[in-house]
């Protein structure tokens, strides 16, 4: 799921803050990390936020983690540490994106196929997405999130208190998505979907024959060493293991906060139930652009960028951004960003592996407690100082 209530604007609420340039990367010449000033940069995001937040950044083979804040809002709460887990939200998307394009590599399936060609009878629709539609978000489906929790985008709970911990499974939130026509010819236009990766999930499980959970295991986690990351198993809620607790602000003065921890993890699904850490997230797409995953074929494929509309790029699964670092203000980052329904994760990086940066949050502010303009700068420097080299600027 998505930054921002999970709406198709998700993605643009949480890349806006990106694009806006640091003026001074913490990188010394030379290319080693400056540990003191990303310190600084940390200690300045993390001053605007009543929770944890948690950050790996990698220049090559030098990596700098670190954790600020409790992993909960209880007084007696433990510290939070960089391993912590955490649900990635949306991140999932790249990595269920991987697998599709290994079965299109495979030939069990063509990118170029309409999805009633695996799944008929799925989406009761004339014109039929193709699976390339649903990985770039150019399919046209409803969002099923909207329709199931009206108001979330503007920060009314009230049907996420009463039905967050419903189970559904994966047929039945594609049904209550397509109660609504297509939004637009597929191919014709771009929103964000969660409903497409919710099919992208069947449709890998009809070509594999194993459940998504199982495949993610067997040719994402394994092969990357994603050895504390998992996908939860069905009919199940909660984080197990040590993990920040998940909030979403709620208005009310009375319980400003609003733990989410359990939510069911059959709503986050294929679209975002990937529970990680920022270590592991940094692994995996190290594994994505280096030959473990992709071939280079597979990976130039997915990062075909196409504009949103929206002021970032998507590709298959994939999100770039450009934060306009001194020293190459057109430089691309590749990634993305998740909502795991209170958790909050960003994660870029730059095409050829060497710099990386995940960081998570666990207050989703839904009622603006912070000023968004300051906490938009904040973040944008600590992303700009993990992602741009070594420069005079």
């Amino acid at each position: 799921m998505m930054l921002a209530a999970v709406t198709a604007l998700g993605l643009v609420g949480a890349l806006t803050a990106t694009y806006i340039a640091a003026a001074d990367p913490a990188r010394p010449q030379g290319g080693e990390l400056d540990t003191a000033a990303l310190e600084d940069r940390l200690g300045d995001f993390a001053d605007l936020t009543d929770g944890s937040v948690l950050v790996e950044i990698r220049d090559g083979d030098d990596t700098w983690s670190e954790a600020v804040g409790p992993r909960s809002l209880d007084q007696d709460a433990h510290p939070a540490r960089p391993g912590d887990r955490v649900r990635i939200g949306s991140i999932t998307k790249s990595m269920v994106a991987a697998i599709v394009l290994q079965l299109d590599g495979e030939g069990a399936l063509d990118l170029d196929d309409p999805i009633d060609r695996y799944l008929p009878g799925l989406l009761p629709y004339d014109q039929q997405p193709t699976v390339r539609q649903l990985l770039g978000h150019t399919a046209g489906l409803p969002e099923w999130v909207n329709i199931a929790y009206p108001g979330l985008a503007e920060g009314d709970l009230t049907r996420l208190r009463e039905d967050y911990r419903t189970h559904y499974e994966p047929e039945e939130l594609v049904a209550i998505a397509v109660q609504e026509p297509l939004l637009f010819d597929p191919g014709t236009d771009w929103s964000y979907s969660n409903t497409g990766y919710v099919v992208l999930g069947l449709l890998i499980e009809e070509r594999t024959g194993h459940s998504l959970r199982h495949e993610l295991q067997a040719r994402v986690f394994a092969p990357a060493d994603l050895d504390h990351t998992y996908f939860p198993r069905e009919d199940t809620s909660g984080i197990p293991g040590p993990h920040s607790v998940p909030y979403i602000t709620t208005g009310d003065p009375g319980e400003p906060y609003f733990d989410a921890t359990d939510m069911s993890n059959m709503q986050l699904g294929a679209s975002g139930g990937v529970v990680s850490t920022v270590g592991d997230v940094n692994d995996f797409y190290d594994a994505l652009t280096d030959g473990t995953l992709l071939s280079e074929e597979q990976l130039s494929e997915a990062t075909e960028f196409v504009e949103t509309g929206t002021g970032f790029a998507y590709g298959l699964g994939l999100g770039a951004i450009r934060p306009g670092c001194p020293d190459d203000p057109d430089e691309l980052f590749l990634g993305h960003v998740g909502d795991g329904m209170g958790h909050q994760t960003q994660t870029f990086h730059s095409f050829d592996g060497e710099r990386q940066i995940t960081l998570s949050w666990n207050i989703d502010d839904k009622h603006g407690y912070t000023d968004p303009a300051a906490f938009g700068q904040a973040l944008s420097g600590l992303l700009t100082a993990g992602l741009c080299g070594g420069t005079d600027a």
